[in-house]
């Protein structure tokens, strides 16, 4: 589990496009971060307080998210001390880059040196039934695009806040109804 509250990493976004990770944590999840953390030449905000990883720390943030979605999906280079840095003050790491941070062997090090972990998110943590056949409960809706930056994330966020609201108020009118 990534634990919150998070500092979102904006590194040196050069717009808010490149910063959608954290532009999709910040208005879908409002209360899971403290602040943004933005390297010089950064052009992307997100309203929320700029902090060091310091003032960070001492506002509680467990996990760095890596709020950016840049060419490639790469760790830039010139991110590497900032997250070193984060490691050796004991915070974890969150990427969704294609990147992987455990690839990172510096990044891997500072790590397990400092007892942290590294979430590369797009590998699953769990095993996934693909095609399998069989029948499943629930109902399931799938997002789909033929590129980055066409809304995939936020439609599905969206949907489901909706369903958990309207689950609440099912819940609401059925012990009314007792």
């Amino acid at each position: 589990m990534i634990q919150t509250p998070y500092l979102l990493f904006l590194g040196d976004a050069p717009d808010g496009l490149a910063a959608k990770v954290a532009q999709g944590i910040k208005d879908w999840r409002p209360d899971a971060s403290v602040g943004q953390f933005r390297m010089e030449g950064c052009k992307a905000d997100m309203g929320l307080a700029d902090m060091t990883l310091a003032e960070a720390k001492a506002a509680g943030a467990k996990t760095l998210v890596i709020g950016v979605a840049n060419r490639g999906g790469i760790i830039s280079a010139s991110w590497k001390k900032v997250l070193v840095e984060a490691l050796e003050m004991g915070f974890d790491i969150a990427s969704g880059l294609h990147n992987l941070l455990a690839r990172e062997g510096d990044l891997v090090a500072a790590a397990q040196t400092h007892g942290c972990t590294l979430h590369d998110v797009r590998i699953p943590n769990v095993t996934y039934p693909i095609a399998n056949g069989k029948i499943r409960t629930g109902k399931r809706c799938l997002a789909v695009g033929t590129d980055c930056s066409v809304g995939k994330m936020y439609t599905a966020i969206a949907m489901e806040r909706e369903m958990h609201l309207r689950s609440e108020l099912g819940s609401v009118a059925q012990d009314a109804a007792h």
